[in-house]
Formats: structure tokens, C-alpha cells, sequence
């Protein structure tokens, strides 16, 4: 074989070895975070188990009191679906709630957190739960472009399903709550907006605060938290190697862009999660700017709460902070 075809043949391995990286990192990730933890309602001390989705034990209840509407197009970009739920039997106009899944830019899905919207549904919330376009197929800022279109439709839909678009929270976990911050910055923050040429869906007056569950908020020291693949995941979602060198990295800061007219936030992570030094850094940062915080660490309880500890509804401390969450909900929605 001369050397140019070797030379080819390599080449052709090479993308092949890359491609297959890529589709195993993202099987692995996407099996690992649809994992369903078994019905344990033992001491949390024991649930060692990251990102595990259970629904909780009354779910069957709930399902017979909230409506589901699948699969809405929000907008013509690729895999901008969203589902709704709300209360059968709700009598006034309902708070709204945008939620946005995880998954490391690269994977999840809306359905994946169906059981736990709905379980904010039952409670007097109209819920939208959407899908966004995926890495690296879309990249940076394509899902938050996409978060804002999805802002935009319930504007003219909400009111169809009960909801109140003068009373909007914005939530989602991991990579989902790093894009809601970003969201509740953009609308919180002129210049940021004007930076990213995207015009805010509505104003600061109609977002009335932000769930952020198991996130990142600062580029700068997300390294030091050695998440497991984070530099896969960044790279695919910015389209840099190393990510820091994104040009517009500062962007996905959202320690970056506090204002005062930031939101109240709700704010949580487990005593295990990797990301929870990123959340506490964003705590002292909203604190700084006297944002209202609500928020739910565990440090020094050995309960071994990993990444995404709060969509384990089987356990005591899931829904310990569900409830936590919903206590937040109801005083910022009055």
C-alpha cells in the first residue's frame, strides 16, 4: 500500500474511532440518566445513585388530577417540541412554568421529566416542558434561542390551558438550569440581551423567579469540579476545544450577568454532586446583589446525594425538596 492511501486509511479510522466515541459517550450518558431507581423509601443515607427517575408514590393520584398535552411545535427549528400540563380542576388563572431538561447539551429529554412537571402541575401551575436541538448537531446558542421561542409561544397559547403568562418561572437541572439562568438573565439584563441580539420574550415584571436544580454558572471554575466528561460535553455545545477558548464563553457565565432585578431564585444540589461548589458560588453572587434566594445544600449530612438527586421521588429528601420548591413557588407566584 503506497503511503497516501495509508495515509487515507488512517484518516478514515481516525473518524470512524472519533464517531464512535461520540455515540458511545452519548448512549452511556443518555442510560445513565434515564435510570429508575427501585420503590426504596429507606434513609436517603443510602441512595448513592446519580441521576435516578422515580415518580412519587402518589403519582397515580396525580395522574387522574392533571391534564397532559403532547408534542406542541413552539417553532420551525428543529426539535423545538413541548409538552403541557395542568390541573383539571383549576378555578383561577395559573402561575406558568418553563421547564427545561439536562443532559449535557448532548442528550434527554422532555419526557424523561414529564413525571416530575407534572408533579409541579398538580400543585396549580400551567407547565410547559420542551425539547431543544442537541449537540453538536446545534450548537451554542441554539437551545436558548430556542428557550425564548418557547417563551414567545406560550405568550399567545398560556391562556388556553389556564395560564397566567403575568406570572412566568423559568426552571431546569444541570445543563437545563445553566440555560435557565442564562434566559433569566437575558430578560433581567439589557446588556447581555443586547450582546446577544435576542430580544427577550417578556419582561422582568412577568418572570417572577427561577428553579435552578444541579447547574453550572460559572465557566471559569468548571473545570476545578471534574465532573465526569465535562470537557466533552462543553466542547460539543460550544464547538471549542478547550471550551474556555469559546469566544463567547463569558456568555454561559451566568455569575457574569446578576443584576438587582435578577429573580428570586430557588437553588439546589446534593452533598455529592460535583456541581454544587458551582451553585454555591452563584448563591453568594445573587446575595451579593440582594436577589432573594431560596436554597437546599446538605453539606456535612453524609447523605451522598449525587447529581440530580431531586428526580429520585421515592426518597425522603426529593420530596422534602419538592415540597421546598413548591413552598417558593407560592409565595413568588401571589
Amino acid at each position: 500500500m503506497d503511503s497516501v492511501s495509508a495515509n487515507r486509511k488512517r484518516g478514515t479510522q481516525k473518524k470512524w474511532t472519533l464517531a464512535t466515541l461520540f455515540i458511545a459517550l452519548v448512549f452511556v450518558m443518555v442510560i445513565f440518566e434515564e435510570t429508575t431507581a427501585p420503590p426504596d423509601v429507606s434513609a436517603s443515607i443510602h441512595v448513592s445513585g446519580s441521576a435516578a427517575f422515580s415518580a412519587p408514590p402518589n403519582f397515580h393520584e396525580i395522574t387522574k388530577r392533571v391534564t397532559v398535552v403532547k408534542n406542541l411545535s413552539y417553532h420551525d427549528s428543529p426539535n423545538s417540541l413541548l409538552d403541557i400540563y395542568y390541573p383539571k380542576e383549576a378555578v383561577d388563572s395559573m402561575p406558568v412554568i418553563l421547564w427545561i431538561h439536562g443532559g449535557g447539551y448532548v442528550g434527554g429529554s422532555k419526557e424523561s421529566r414529564q413525571d416530575y412537571a407534572m408533579s409541579l402541575a398538580n400543585a396549580g401551575y400551567v407547565v410547559a416542558n420542551i425539547d431543544y436541538s442537541l449537540a453538536p448537531t446545534a450548537l451554542y446558542p441554539g437551545p436558548v434561542v430556542q428557550a425564548n421561542e418557547a417563551l414567545a409561544y406560550m405568550k399567545i397559547h398560556a391562556s388556553q390551558y389556564g395560564g397566567d403568562m403575568e406570572r412566568v418561572f423559568i426552571g431546569g437541572d444541570s445543563a437545563g438550569a445553566q440555560i435557565s439562568s442564562q434566559i433569566a438573565a437575558l430578560i433581567s439584563n439589557v446588556e447581555l440581551a443586547n450582546n446577544m441580539a435576542i430580544q427577550p420574550a417578556i419582561s422582568s415584571n412577568q418572570l417572577q423567579g427561577a428553579l435552578l436544580l444541579c447547574g453550572i454558572y460559572n465557566m471559569d471554575t468548571l473545570r476545578t469540579t471534574a465532573f465526569p466528561n465535562i470537557d466533552f460535553f462543553l466542547t460539543a455545545y460550544t464547538g471549542a476545544e478547550p471550551f474556555e477558548s469559546f469566544a463567547k464563553i463569558d456568555e454561559l457565565s451566568t455569575v457574569q450577568h446578576i443584576s438587582s432585578d435578577f429573580p428570586p431564585v430557588f437553588i439546589t444540589a446534593g452533598d455529592a454532586d460535583p456541581f454544587v461548589s458551582q451553585s454555591i458560588e452563584l448563591v453568594d453572587v445573587l446575595q451579593a446583589y440582594d436577589v432573594q434566594v431560596a436554597s437546599v445544600f446538605f453539606k456535612g449530612t453524609q447523605k451522598n446525594l449525587k447529581h440530580e438527586y431531586q428526580y429520585d421521588l421515592y426518597t425522603d429528601d426529593a420530596r422534602e425538596t419538592l415540597k421546598k420548591t413548591l413552598d417558593f413557588l407560592a409565595v413568588y407566584s401571589k
